[in-house]
């Protein structure tokens, strides 16, 4: 006789997060942290969720998230000059004090995992095969296998930390509907290794060519499109060589594996790969909606992500934080009330920068290596420009530099029309975003969406 099929373990709880990576861990401690319960599920086995290379980060971003900035050895580099170089390298453009450091994801997920753990997320390794359970447009429930069992989950709360393929998200058609899928345009094929050095006279040699010091980085822009880079970061001792490269994933100018290879071609002197890896980064404007009830979307999945370098780790990691103050104060931590909160809140804070700085992304897609090498040239790309980009915060030009930018771009009309437009968009995101519904209103969501679609773009 056939023994009747087994059924499934439930688990039940607060909140359930998907994704185990930064973003998602990050978002489990500081709900956990206001009291809820909370189950933290990924799909890797134990330990190997989330980045597994190095990412700049910055140190206001961690304060933010309620978080102790990373220390070493999970600091690899703190700061110090760095050098932009256009496409020829003719121009160069030298940040004395840059306040980028790059941290080791491995160690910084530990550091968040066993926090988590301490302060009570029931950490499930191994779940595959994540299916959501809809009731009246709300997620209930989802299920997932974990050694061929089947475990399901339930919760008042689901949060996607699922990454840019939005494993929740597109399951519930009312988040769907807001939040399509990043196209190949706006997608960076990002790869980063830290090498060994082969040949530490070679290191040297170019380091004198770029006027560069052991420990300092070197940002070569433009290489592959207006939308690329290659950043080579030589540790003091000449031993490692940090390399960060990526470029657009629609195929026009190659991936981001394809100029880590060109790099490691032109300079023999680096050698055998120590860790790193990469990833598809989702580049757009971050979503218009990032909640509806009973689902938040926090990093890559809600486009958390300053778009005009890739970089969405202190901003996915900010989400985790406003999220539990937004929820804080609810009975029912995914009511309508407290979805509203959480993203009126964060896309009110931050949309701001992130509006602006996908602006400043598109210019740079618009204007190619060519356009790249005439705004170095011009003179307006310096240093008052930059710096608010690497402290990724909002920054405008000082007064008595205006007309010389304003000069710069009259004797290049062509730059012009690609520079102003982008310029106009920035500033209107501040405003726009201000704007943003404070509460629940379908109407005035929509009223607003519509709005930033003109002024920003889609």
């Amino acid at each position: 006789m056939t023994a009747p099929p087994r059924a499934p373990e439930t688990v039940r709880a607060d909140v359930v997060v998907v994704g185990a990576g930064t973003a998602g861990t990050q978002a489990a401690l500081q709900l956990a942290r206001t009291g809820r319960s909370v189950v933290l599920v990924d799909r890797r086995p134990a330990g190997q969720g989330g980045a597994r290379w190095c990412n700049g980060v910055v140190a206001w971003q961690f304060a933010r998230a309620g978080l102790a900035p990373p220390q070493r050895p999970e600091l690899r580099a703190d700061g110090g000059p760095v050098h932009l170089l256009s496409p020829s390298r003719a121009h160069r453009v030298r940040i004395d004090d840059s306040p980028i450091a790059e941290a080791d994801m491995r160690l910084l997920g530990q550091r968040l995992w066993s926090d988590a753990e301490a302060a009570g997320v029931d950490l499930r390794w191994g779940v595959r095969g994540i299916r959501v359970h809809v009731e009246w447009g709300r997620p209930r429930a989802i299920t997932g296998s974990v050694d061929g069992e089947e475990v399901r989950f339930e919760a008042a709360l689901f949060v996607d930390a699922s990454g840019r393929t939005g494993v929740l998200r597109d399951a519930v058609p009312a988040l769907a509907a807001w939040c399509p899928p990043a196209q190949p345009a706006d997608l960076c094929s990002a790869q980063h290794l830290i090498l060994e050095v082969d040949d530490a006279d070679g290191a040297r040699r170019f380091l004198k060519e770029v006027e560069a010091e052991p420990g300092e980085a070197v940002d070569h822009l433009g290489l592959a499109g207006g939308y690329s880079v290659a950043v080579i970061r030589v540790e003091e001792s000449l031993e490692e060589v940090s390399v960060l490269v990526g470029t657009l994933a629609e195929g026009g100018h190659g991936s981001g594996p394809d100029l880590m290879r060109r790099i490691r071609h032109e300079h023999p002197w680096m050698g055998r790969s120590v860790f790193g890896g990469g990833a598809l980064i989702p580049l757009r404007r971050t979503y218009d909606r990032l909640a509806v009830p009973g689902l938040a979307l926090v990093g890559d999945a809600g486009a958390q992500v300053m778009a005009v370098h890739g970089s969405g780790i202190g901003f996915g990691l900010i989400a985790g934080k406003v999220l539990a103050e937004a929820t804080a104060g609810h009975v029912d931590p995914g009511s309508p009330e407290a979805m509203w909160a959480y993203q009126a809140r964060y896309l009110r804070e931050f949309g701001p920068i992130l509006g602006a700085y996908d602006a400043f992304r598109r210019m740079s897609v618009a204007l190619g290596s060519d356009g790249v090498e005439r705004l170095f040239a011009s003179g307006v790309f310096g240093p008052s420009l930059i710096e608010p980009g690497l402290h990724q915060r909002l920054g405008s030009p000082p007064a008595h530099e205006l007309a010389g930018h304003a000069r710069a771009l009259l004797a290049d009309r062509a730059l012009a029309a690609v520079v102003v437009p982008a310029l106009v968009r920035a500033g209107a995101s501040q405003l726009l975003y201000r704007a943003y519904p404070t509460r629940p209103s379908e109407r005035a969501l929509r009223t607003w969406s519509r709005l930033a679609g003109v002024v920003l773009g889609a």
